[in-house]
């Protein structure tokens, strides 16, 4: 790395972070978590995209960021979540996802390819579990919903129903690889 170059995940200033989305798709990550009671953690989204839908938790892919790392960021930066329980967590595949909004302007569309890793947590790690809510956070509220109702509710977003409706085939299958959904795009 030359002497002034930036750091390896450095953010970009908002001004080129707005053009970046406005040209280019965002790589990012969703945190798929479910409990003992078959039930997934969704948080009610404070801010574009996505703005008051009840959503999985997860973040962007920095520019030079391996994936790993981005994985252990994401996780402990949104919910406190160790490494150690993310790397078990099962790649359910690639998916885009467009909005008509952005965090920046509502006349700037966004696209994402969304690597989906879905994990089972243990019940220590739910009870460990940090779920930051309110002013100023991503979140207003999380709640533990049931898989069956989250592929209905009308209050969760059409990308996270899609994602309650593999789990349950996953569940379904005893783990093993499902077949992919009508809806999965990658």
């Amino acid at each position: 790395m030359k002497a002034n170059s930036p750091p390896a995940s450095a953010l970009l200033p908002a001004a080129q972070f707005a053009q970046a989305c406005e040209a280019l798709p965002l790589v990012s990550i969703d945190l798929v978590l479910t409990d003992s009671a078959q039930r997934l953690l969704l948080g009610l989204r404070r801010n574009a995209p996505a703005r008051d839908w009840w959503f999985t938790p997860g973040g962007r892919i920095r520019k030079n960021e391996p994936l790993a790392e981005a994985r252990r960021r994401i996780a402990a930066e949104e919910l406190g979540l160790p490494d150690a329980a993310v790397r078990r967590a099962t790649l359910m595949g690639a998916w885009d996802h467009f909005y008509p909004d952005s965090a920046f302007d509502a006349s700037i569309s966004t696209h994402y390819v969304n690597l989906a890793l879905w994990l089972r947590l243990t019940a220590d790690e739910v009870a460990a579990l940090t779920l930051p809510a309110g002013e100023g956070e991503q979140h207003a509220q999380w709640q533990w919903m049931p898989l069956a109702q989250a592929e209905q509710d009308e209050g969760v977003h059409p990308h996270v129903r899609v994602y309650a409706e593999w789990v349950r085939g996953e569940q379904r299958l005893g783990g093993g690889l499902a077949a992919p959904s009508a809806h999965e795009e990658a």
